[in-house]
């Protein structure tokens, strides 16, 4: 699981150019995720999506593990500590499809996808 000291601790204007460019790499890659995920090489591991919830004028991007993508709606446990009240962390939750806006697995020890995450690591550096 993300401690709640991950990256998800700052956050970014919905505006940020370089953010909307990582999820929408992270969108247009989506079946890279899939495709492993639904056939994990040994070597694959950590299958992770990072989505957003909404409720009332907030939103915040929460990061899911213990994915169920056949049921109906796909589901997952909150992998980070969010902000949102109405969602804990380890709580299993429906989510939209629609609002994933970055996934992750490791391969060999490496992180694959974490589109977000790179810019949000990047970002902290600089300041």
């Amino acid at each position: 699981m993300i401690s709640g000291n991950d990256e998800n601790f700052g956050s970014v204007h919905s505006d940020d150019e370089e953010m909307l460019a990582a999820i929408n790499t992270a969108r247009g890659s989506l079946r890279q995720f899939l495709d492993a995920f639904f056939a994990p090489k040994e070597n694959q591991r950590s299958f992770l999506l990072k989505v957003a919830f909404e409720k009332g004028e907030q939103r915040e991007h929460i990061w899911l593990a213990d994915l169920d993508l056949v049921s109906t709606p796909p589901t997952g446990v909150v992998a980070n500590e969010p902000r949102i009240s109405s969602l804990e962390y380890m709580q299993r939750v429906p989510f939209d499809p629609a609002m994933v806006s970055d996934w992750m697995y490791y391969e060999d020890g490496c992180l694959v996808g974490g589109f977000t995450t790179r810019v949000l690591r990047a970002s902290s550096r600089s300041n």
